[in-house]
């Protein structure tokens, strides 16, 4: 039984470690880093607490537009914040 738990617990830290990160967005246009920085830790914020998070290339802008608009009232999140998470959700360098 022991070895199970470990195994289980090592099995569980590889793909932990192996699984996607979110982006840091990088601009040379110091409002544009702010928003997008802003954006990132909003949507880090509200949406991990009830669920993972989905890679920006996951939707296009459609997509994320649709999604936002969809989870705005369960995030308890305002029309400025929907707008900020979508431009970092969207962005292209």
């Amino acid at each position: 039984m022991k070895k199970i738990i470990i195994f289980s617990v090592v099995l569980g830290c590889v793909i932990y470690s192996c699984s996607p990160t979110l982006y840091k967005p990088v601009t040379i246009d110091a409002v544009k880093q702010k928003q997008l920085n802003t954006g990132r830790i909003i949507y880090v914020d509200h949406c991990s607490s009830c669920h993972n998070l989905h890679l920006p290339k996951e939707f296009n802008v459609e997509g994320w537009k649709k999604h936002l608009d969809t989870m705005q009232v369960k995030a308890k999140i305002s029309d400025t914040e929907k707008q900020l998470i979508l431009e970092y959700l969207t962005f292209k360098p």
